[in-house]
């Protein structure tokens, strides 16, 4: 899923993320990812996250019904 942040100085993507290893956050080490957790970050930092393996990209969930 995508979304996107507008900021005084750029637009910035959003992307949806499904934590897969557990992992702390880089700039702040007292915050940690759980396994199974979908998590939005910017779509540098998704990728980022994605290509070390620690995470897949998430689908959209869709609405039941």
């Amino acid at each position: 899923m995508e979304k996107k942040i507008k900021t005084e100085e750029k637009e910035v993507k959003m992307v949806s993320i499904k934590v897969t290893e557990d992992f702390l956050d880089k700039f702040d080490l007292s915050v940690r990812y759980e396994a199974g957790k979908v998590l939005e970050f910017d779509e540098e930092r998704a990728q980022d996250v994605v290509e070390r393996g620690l995470a897949e990209y998430a689908e959209p969930e869709l609405p039941q019904g």
